[in-house]
């Protein structure tokens, strides 16, 4: 029976994986590769037909040669990775071992001649849709673009040896990093509307009380250096699908709305009623933020 790979050394990226490979399976079995334990047995009960888990190991990296041994043999219809920095270079080198073409930062893989895969273009702007003739078929895929599968009847899984790796880690050291918007339900998020860096601290009350994180565009994190540029959202900062986004003073270019646009609901505070944030917008308050956001946190009583 042919196969459909997904590879990921993160659990929530190996879920949406599968997830994405469901979407366009027509009977293949999807085969998951997973560099945890705590991966491996959650793909286990999320739509995998079969997982294997490398063996405790420094770098997933290390695992290429095993992960092209094997497609040589197997021969899968197509293999997805998702879109870490790791990700992206394991599936690099298995795309040059395999001789095949590699679409990155995809959106949504269809099936219908061949095997297709969406992805935006001109900074989200557009979404092309590429068709690969080579074999496998491969895909790094942006990550919060599909829901994982429910719960099911947990499968198999198979330990297996990774290769002797070449690279010596010397060091490891903990991400000081605190922001995880990715993770928010709500996320409030501040433009150039905010007109000081102190006035950031009612920013923060509102979150706090609607129990979210705070994000930011990018010239508050890179040009003002108010904020980390962990939390600048948008194309090339993170992407976010929270229940509730509230852009406050967010003019809302396009790379910072493709960065949104899977938010279940957006609400855009502005003054300017011809921002493409409003058009971009579930709800839109037209207005100084200077007069709606104290009122909202009378309102909330904080």
């Amino acid at each position: 029976m042919s196969e459909i790979w997904v590879i990921s050394e993160t659990t929530s990226s190996i879920l949406e994986l599968i997830a994405h490979a469901k979407n366009f399976s027509q009977g293949e079995e999807i085969i998951a590769w997973s560099f945890t334990v705590e991966g491996a047995e959650q793909a286990a009960i999320h739509g995998a037909d079969k997982v294997f888990q490398f063996q405790v190991m420094n770098r997933p990296e290390a695992c290429v040669n095993v992960l092209v041994e094997k497609a040589k043999i197997h021969q899968p219809t197509a293999i997805l990775l998702g879109s870490t920095k790791r990700s992206k270079e394991i599936a690099a080198r298995i795309a040059a071992a395999l001789d095949t073409a590699l679409s990155t930062e995809c959106i949504r893989i269809v099936k219908e001649d061949g095997i297709s895969a969406e992805r935006y273009i001109f900074g989200g702007l557009c979404i092309a849709k590429e068709t690969s003739q080579s074999s496998p078929f491969m895909a790094t895929m942006a990550p919060k673009t599909v829901e994982i599968l429910q719960e099911s009847p947990a499968v198999d899984t198979e330990l297996i040896s990774g290769a002797e790796d070449s690279c010596r880690v010397i060091e490891l050291r903990k991400n000081q990093g605190t922001v995880n918007l990715s993770a928010a339900d709500v996320v409030v998020c501040i433009g150039r509307g905010i007109a000081k860096q102190e006035d950031i601290e009612m920013v923060n009350r509102l979150a706090k009380a609607l129990r979210g994180k705070v994000g930011c565009t990018r010239p508050i994190a890179e040009d003002l250096h108010w904020m980390s540029e962990e939390s600048y959202i948008g194309i090339s900062g993170q992407a976010v699908k929270p229940k509730l986004y509230i852009g406050l003073g967010v003019s809302g270019q396009i790379q910072h709305v493709a960065g949104i646009r899977d938010s279940k609901t957006i609400i855009a505070i502005d003054k300017n009623e011809n921002a493409p944030i409003v058009e971009a917008a579930d709800y839109a308050l037209i207005g100084d933020v200077y007069e709606i956001l104290p009122a909202l946190l009378q309102k909330l009583n904080v």
